[in-house]
């Protein structure tokens, strides 16, 4: 399979599953329950860096059903959301005029853009994409001076596989099964080193892990599967 026909079978899948993406209890059932861990996280880097700044422009790259983009529009912050499935986007767009929320959502890919963003987003992305490298160097090039550009994906490690593709595709039914493949899952050093080579310096990488005692998501230093990290443009 190639990069052309791997990035189609990706959005295929996604477009599919569009529907639900508001469902709790649906396929993206996981991405629900590690949400207010990945908004917690980001906000707090917000608030460390920009201080006094409200309101920030946003960019959340591969948006799907408008998950990271409504929390932080109900914030006052202004957010576009884009993604290359068109039935994703109609989703977050109907959406949001539920909740009555002014959100640009836009069937495009990073390249189209013409405005810089004081912080973009980049979650449960990266390993859904043929070049990871070259959407984190597109994105690059659209964060403002002083900015904060924010990723998570899954490690490249045994872990991985076991917990991120055996475990929640197979067993536990946390994703569709085909969702993953974990030869795409990117090593943290794989986003850093890109990143810096545009002059975005990493300011932290932390694990995202669920907790068997509190069975919840929590921050934690354990990147051997879900992780979590932010890098500024200074």
């Amino acid at each position: 399979m190639n990069a052309t026909q791997q990035t189609i079978k990706e959005i295929g899948l996604f477009s599919k599953l569009a529907n639900t993406w508001w469902d709790e209890a649906g396929p993206f059932k996981a991405l629900h329950a590690i949400n207010p861990v990945r908004i917690d996280y980001i906000l707090r880097h917000i608030q460390t860096h920009f201080r006094t700044k409200n309101n920030l422009k946003i960019l959340d790259i591969g948006c799907g059903g408008g998950l990271v983009c409504e929390p932080f529009a109900r914030l006052g912050h202004t957010v576009t959301g884009i993604d290359q499935s068109e039935e994703a986007i109609q989703v977050a767009q109907q959406h949001a005029i539920e909740q009555g929320l002014n959100i640009n959502y836009q069937h495009q890919s990073i390249e189209d853009l013409q405005e810089v963003y004081d912080v973009i987003t980049i979650l449960e992305v990266l390993e859904h994409v043929d070049n990871p490298q070259h959407l984190l160097e597109s994105a690059g090039a659209h964060l403002a001076r002083g900015g904060l550009i924010f990723f998570s994906t899954l490690n490249r490690t045994v872990f991985s596989y076991v917990a991120g593709i055996f475990l929640a595709e197979n067993i536990l039914k946390w994703a569709p099964k085909g969702t993953h493949n974990w030869h795409q899952f990117l090593k943290p050093s794989e986003i850093i080193l890109p990143l810096k080579n545009l002059g975005i310096q990493p300011l932290n990488l932390s694990g995202i892990s669920w907790s068997m005692s509190d069975r919840q998501w929590k921050i934690t230093s354990d990147l051997r599967g879900n992780y979590i990290g932010v890098g500024n443009f200074s």
